[in-house]
């Protein structure tokens, strides 16, 4: 037994002493094609209901204010669950029901056929045997997109110091979705490239526990909606994440390449992790699907790491993808809106912050 499945057990003792070990299923953002779509979730025992507004689609009650008290306990119940693993999920998507299985921790991870679908928004239930269920929402890719949008979200979108230890678990444990700021203009940039009919992907190495906090941050801001790829957060031999940040975001993005064949990539990240080598890493393999890629410098950034950066654009850019690193929205617009990826009206608004 595994220091890891110690713990799960001695969880679900305490959770089965205080009534709370019932099955939940949390479900995640899907997305697809017209004819085919994944879904994914999770299915846990232990915790609470949470209020996720931002999980209705497309509209998001706004959240009332907490104490910090009450948002690091809604925060930890998030973690201190014990996954269901190997379980089967009845999937009832459009064109009939479809039966899946968690993996060893949980996750679900369904990959269904489909009929015909409409571009846009749709409703997916899943449910267990004892009748736990939950709903799904998955986004239908337009057909005639052809640019989407991956964005990392720590350091990109808002500032969470993931790279800085404690600052980041201070914004994470304690400060409440509405306080959280986000970077100036970012908003309004993502309105802008994604527009009508394209798509956005959140990439992240956030744990997947923060997927409805991350969603109700999304829909507060008014940052457009679009799932959540995030990662599994656990002991290995190699530290706190099962997988590396490289292996994790590579793999992501060349799925989604595979997923969406006509659709062509802009990528955001920033230099506080790795994604100036993970992008640069896409751009060689993949010259002819990614159209850009925007790096925000952060502002702990050492003299090197921003000459390293600039150097390492500077290749990309000569291969024959753009490659730039900037300090604000205003920068990713304009240089976009020259390469016809925005509409030069929206410039206005990301300058307005």
């Amino acid at each position: 037994m595994t220091v890891e499945d110690a713990v799960q057990m001695v969880l679900w003792l305490i959770l089965r002493i205080r009534g709370r070990d019932r099955p939940m299923i949390v479900p995640f953002i899907g997305h697809g094609t017209t004819r085919r779509i994944r879904i994914g979730g999770r299915v846990v025992r232990g915790r609470p209901d949470v209020e996720a507004p931002a999980v209705g689609v497309p509209a998001a009650p706004l959240p009332g204010p907490r104490s910090r008290r009450a948002v690091l306990r809604s925060t930890l119940a998030r973690f201190l669950t014990v996954e269901v693993p190997r379980t089967p999920v009845t999937v009832d998507a459009p064109g009939g029901a479809a039966t899946a299985r968690t993996d060893d921790d949980g996750y679900l991870d369904a990959v269904l056929d489909v009929p015909e679908l409409a571009p846009g928004w749709h409703d997916v239930g899943l449910a267990l045997a004892d009748g736990t269920s939950a709903r799904a929402q998955v986004l239908v890719v337009h057909p005639d997109a052809r640019v989407g949008l991956v964005s990392d979200v720590d350091d990109t979108i808002v500032e969470t110091g993931l790279s800085r230890g404690w600052q980041f678990l201070k914004a994470t444990l304690m400060t409440d979705v509405g306080d959280r700021t986000p970077l100036p203009g970012a908003a309004a940039l993502y309105r802008a490239l994604v527009g009508s009919d394209r798509p956005v992907f959140y990439l992240s190495t956030s744990p997947w526990n923060l997927h409805e906090m991350l969603l109700e941050f999304i829909a507060l801001r008014r940052f457009p909606l679009g799932p959540m790829l995030l990662t599994d957060w656990g002991p290995s031999r190699s530290g706190l994440f099962r997988i590396g940040a490289q292996e994790h975001k590579l793999g992501v993005v060349r799925r989604l390449l595979g997923e969406h064949p006509r659709l062509d990539l802009v990528l955001v990240g920033d230099s506080g992790q790795a994604d100036p080598e993970i992008y640069a890493t896409l751009a060689r393999e993949h010259p002819d699907r990614i159209l850009a890629v925007y790096i925000r410098r952060t502002a702990t950034a050492s003299a090197a790491r921003i000459t390293a950066l600039d150097e390492l654009a500077a290749q990309i850019t000569a291969g024959g993808v753009p490659m730039v690193a900037v300090d604000g929205s205003v920068e990713i617009a304009e240089h976009a809106a020259g390469l016809g990826l925005l509409d030069p009206s929206a410039l206005s608004e990301v300058r307005a912050g």
